[in-house]
């Protein structure tokens, strides 16, 4: 039999190995409970989006086409009026009859007027042409898409230069429309006061469109060449958006957009028209200065859809740089910085690894993992400073 001495010291190294495996359990690494993630093959659309303002892209400046007393104009900034039809001012023309140098001026200023309509038309059907061209081209590769031979960057980059063409051509008609309303200027300059029979000259619109601006409002006298009223073209509203110059540098004419958050119920599609080519500096509501470049967005939806946006309302612009059909891709959330660069926290057999990543195109909400890891491996989502290389992990 044991004797009280060998009990005492039995029960003394039970309570010591006890004690010790309760310390060690108190200080051993727990599990850390993490939200994770797979990563998955399918599609990503890379974008830049930045504030703006809509703006009339063709305006009408309507002068006086002869010299003599202006009636009282009767439109206000928004009346809506119609080329050929809406009368924008009446005027009295002078008695008088041009000087033999005055009449030298206005005839050659007559013949330039002519002119610059034969070469707006010539344009207008250079730029038909090439857009036939782009039509044709479009459908040979929506014809080769179809049997799978093409592949969807070719389609999308043929969409975007039909409908880059199909602007190019309204934009010349426009064009036309004034050089048209300019000659009407020149001979309704060069006409005889008094064969008008003592009526009033009747200004017409040179355009379908909205009043921008009254510039003379009040019945007075007025010379030839005087400016009464603009006019913007309800047809040419496009957006004016201001993006940072590292990315304009990307953005090419052609390219899709779309106009998103100007208060419609659906984003409204559009196109680049223009790239400027000199940057400004401006300074952000934080105080820094920005190198920023003014990026022009042309309307390509139905008049419809956008009835309620006029000139001056604010409006956010995004221009879709890069759309891929098949990419691995990571939630936004998993990517850390380490060592200059990005990486992951990739989960496998209880514990997480540190791995570091080339990361491709990146979207608001995934990003783009062109190596460093595989479909279907898992991560970790806004890992917490208690996740590091090697801990052990918890799924919630």
């Amino acid at each position: 039999m044991m004797g009280p001495r060998q009990i005492r010291w039995i029960v003394i190294t039970a309570a010591v190995v006890v004690l010790a495996l309760v310390i060690a359990w108190l200080f051993a690494p727990r599990a850390v409970p993490v939200d994770l993630a797979s990563a998955r093959i399918g599609p990503i659309t890379e974008s830049v989006a930045d504030q703006g303002a809509a703006r009339v892209r063709e305006a009408y400046l309507v002068a006086a086409p002869v010299s003599g007393r202006l009636h009282r104009i009767d439109l206000h900034v928004g009346d809506r009026v119609v080329a050929g039809r809406t009368v924008v001012a009446r005027i009295d023309p002078a008695s008088d009859l041009l000087d033999p140098r005055t009449r030298s001026q206005a005839e050659a200023g007559l013949a330039a007027a002519a002119a610059a309509v034969r070469a707006a038309t010539a344009q207008r059907d250079s730029l038909a042409a090439q857009a036939r061209r782009a039509e044709d081209s479009l459908a040979r590769i929506q014809a080769l898409a179809a049997q799978g031979y093409a592949a969807p960057q070719a389609l999308d980059d043929a969409e975007a230069s039909a409908r880059a063409a199909r602007a190019a051509v309204r934009a010349a008609e426009a064009e036309i429309g004034v050089r048209k309303a300019d000659l009407a200027r020149s001979r309704a300059g060069l006409a005889d006061p008094e064969s008008a029979g003592g009526r009033p000259v009747l200004v017409t619109a040179p355009a379908t469109g909205y009043v921008t601006r009254v510039l003379q409002q009040s019945a007075g006298t007025v010379a030839m060449g005087g400016p009464l009223v603009e006019i913007g073209d309800e047809s040419g509203l496009e957006a004016a958006v201001e993006f940072l110059s590292q990315e304009a540098v990307r953005m090419r004419e052609g390219m899709t957009a779309e106009i998103f958050d100007w208060g419609g119920a659906r984003p409204i599609p559009a196109l680049v028209r223009r790239v400027e080519p000199q940057g400004f500096t401006k300074v952000s509501a934080l105080g820094v200065e920005e190198q920023r470049v003014l990026v022009l967005l042309q309307f390509a939806g139905p008049p419809d859809s956008r009835a309620r946006l006029g000139p001056g309302y604010r409006v956010w612009g995004r221009v879709f740089l890069r759309r891929a059909s098949a990419v691995l891709k990571v939630p936004l959330g998993a990517l850390v910085r380490a060592d200059g660069g990005w990486a992951v926290f990739r989960a496998a057999d209880g514990r997480v690894r540190l791995t570091p990543v080339q990361v491709g195109a990146m979207t608001d909400r995934e990003a783009e993992v062109r190596s460093g890891l595989s479909a279907g491996d898992r991560v970790v989502i806004f890992p917490s400073d208690s996740v590091r290389d090697g801990a052990r992990i918890k799924p919630r």
